[in-house]
């Protein structure tokens, strides 16, 4: 027998089946109708939990924490202004940005509505003379996502996704508060959790990466993966507290973020030799939390986007230390090896583990691990102890957009 709040459930459930189906590449036609069909069923959730509990004992619960999480009426507003009055007034933002080693820049900015929607393989055929000016085997570069209300300088993306939060813990409120078991809300809830728009990192939904080579016209789109450990839509690797890191009880060689950071992958790399390991940055923030980004990609735009974002986010911010660790792959340098990123890693004879870190005081850390050498223990704890370089040598071309931002950053409030 359905519960009480099943049909609450089901409401909700139609409305993210609708998000599901919104897509960062879809046109305007098909994304506007998901906005549409959602903000309507999110709407009736709260309607059909009034008809459910309105001659019970629980409707005061229902006022309660309606008034307590349900506080944002931007989604009452556009319920009604999308069934009453016309549709969702939607605006997307496409930005391309080309990497290089280096450095990444802006090379297309541009505002569509539905209006002057234009496809991106048009937009890339635009780009293709210019790629060829750069004159190189292959151009990495992401083409970046935001979308609007018309008149709204916020995220949408963002906005929708605090308005589910704030409905999964007024459902959440509810089922405590009644004590029902219902099965069918179960059954209901384990289909919500397996949705991918609340549980995706927020980059999946807004960026892709490409490499075009010149030299046959293609373009290619990356395949990527994420360690992305989700609570409730949030990552749980997101602005952990730093003790959880410098005093582990599995894990801690010396008490220090990077110290202990690098003693993890190199364990982790005596547990799996043959394994691998996917980059990853630790930034550490000044209220002494951390984040972890661990990914891969079968193209180098992802590597280098990641360290450009954090760039970003250390001019902006309050971050202090950002670590990193990566395999390197060790390839001959004569005639033979490929220009093209992916390629020379197929011809990789070996490879590295390299862990690097720099602060905002400018300070460098390095540790280079040989890949033959690093599934013996004793190897790994000489090189903890003995070889740690206070300059980057092989991370510094990959990590000099961070340095410089921290430099610049600091130049800057020299001069306030």
């Amino acid at each position: 027998m359905a519960g009480l709040l099943f049909p609450a459930f089901q409401k909700f459930y139609s409305a993210l089946s609708n998000l599901e189906r919104f897509d960062k590449e879809s046109d305007f036609f098909d994304n506007i109708s998901c906005l549409d069909s959602f903000f309507s069923e999110y709407r009736n959730v709260t309607f059909v939990m009034q008809a459910s509990l309105k001659h019970t004992p629980f409707f005061e619960y229902y006022e309660k924490n309606r008034d307590l999480f349900l506080k944002d009426h931007w989604f009452v507003e556009k319920r009604n202004e999308t069934i009453k009055q016309k549709p969702f007034q939607l605006t997307k933002e496409i930005g391309i940005t080309v990497y290089l080693p280096y450095q990444g820049f802006s090379i297309f900015e541009k505002t569509f509505s539905v209006e002057n929607d234009t496809p991106l393989d048009s937009l890339l055929d635009e780009l293709k003379e210019f790629f060829f000016e750069l004159n190189d085997s292959e151009i990495l570069f992401s083409v970046n996502y935001s979308f609007h209300e018309v008149n709204d300088e916020n995220d949408l993306l963002k906005k929708l996704i605090s308005g589910i939060r704030s409905m999964l813990q007024f459902m959440e409120k509810m089922e405590s508060d009644i004590g029902e078991e219902c099965k069918l809300c179960t059954q209901i809830k384990d289909k919500i959790d397996k949705m991918s728009f609340l549980k995706a990192p927020h980059d999946f939904l807004s960026v892709v990466d490409y490499a075009y080579y010149p030299q046959n016209s293609v373009f290619e789109r990356a395949e990527r993966g994420s360690l992305f450990l989700s609570i409730d839509g949030d990552n749980a690797l997101s602005h952990l507290p730093v003790s959880t890191l410098t005093e582990s009880d599995y894990f801690n060689y010396n008490g220090t973020t990077f110290g202990n950071f690098t003693f993890m992958h190199a364990i982790l790399r005596i547990k799996s030799p043959n394994a691998d390991i996917s980059p990853a940055f630790l930034t550490v923030f000044d209220d002494d939390t951390y984040c972890i980004d661990a990914f891969n990609s079968n193209i180098k735009t992802t590597f280098y986007r990641k360290i450009n974002e954090i760039s970003k986010m250390i001019e902006k911010g309050n971050i202090k230390e950002v670590c990193f660790i990566s395999l390197y792959t060790i390839t001959q340098l004569d005639s033979n090896v490929s220009s093209i990123s992916k390629n020379r890693v197929l011809q990789s004879e070996s490879d590295i583990l390299v862990c690097a870190s720099i602060d905002n005081a400018l300070n460098e850390k390095e540790y280079v691990f040989l890949g033959d050498k690093i599934s013996c223990p004793k190897y790994i704890g000489y090189v903890l102890k003995h070889e740690m370089k206070t300059q980057l040598q092989l991370s510094r071309r990959n990590m000099f957009p961070i340095w410089l931002a921290f430099k610049s950053k600091n130049d800057n409030d020299t001069i306030e």
